[in-house]
């Protein structure tokens, strides 16, 4: 049973990262010192939205979908492109598959020497990460970059609770991330 219970988490995980890929959306562009930083969010409910039989699966099941699916995948990425040498850095928040139990499972992982063209948060970069740091103000599972809180009615929700997928869940702001984010590309 085990066995059965792994190959469909590994299916499952498969499946999420062929339905994330291209979901990202530009939720900012800002400045740091001579630094450019455009920031790209993937939201994790329009992949899962794209997984077959997901609308059928109970509350409970889209809620463990969900929270694998974070664990798992990219969330937000932040590309510096140094105005001096034209370098790009590249800061993906992540879940960390292995911090359960806990909201703040993310990590962010610093890559550089991969161009321009050829990034994609879903590969494996391993080779590349010149840092990861745990300590990043990114917790939860939902967050305000989210298509749902797109809408005008929605936004009276972001820094507050909801009941989703039958659980009660902070939608955490991306103000907040971003100022965790701003210390960590000063440092770097």
């Amino acid at each position: 049973m085990t066995k059965i219970k792994i190959t469909l988490s590994i299916i499952t995980f498969l499946l999420f990262t062929i339905y994330a890929q291209g979901q990202a959306k530009v939720v900012d562009e800002f400045k740091i010192k001579n630094d450019s930083v455009k920031v790209f969010f993937y939201d994790p409910l329009l992949a899962l939205a794209k997984m077959p039989g997901f609308e059928e699966k109970s509350d409970e099941e889209k809620s463990d979908t969900l929270d694998s699916y974070l664990h798992n995948n990219p969330l937000y990425l932040f590309v510096v492109s140094n105005s001096t040498t034209k370098e790009l850095t590249y800061l993906c928040i992540r879940g960390n598959p292995k911090k359960v139990n806990t909201k703040m499972f993310y990590k962010v992982e610093v890559i550089k020497g991969v161009s321009d063209t050829a990034f994609n948060p879903f590969n494996d970069y391993s080779d590349k990460i010149v840092k990861t740091i745990d300590n990043v103000n990114c917790g939860g599972t939902l967050f305000e970059s989210m298509e749902m809180f797109d809408a005008p009615e929605n936004k009276k929700y972001v820094g507050n609770g909801i009941q989703f997928f039958g659980s009660y869940r902070r939608v955490q702001p991306y103000s907040e991330i971003k100022i965790s984010m701003i210390a960590i590309i000063e440092q770097l």
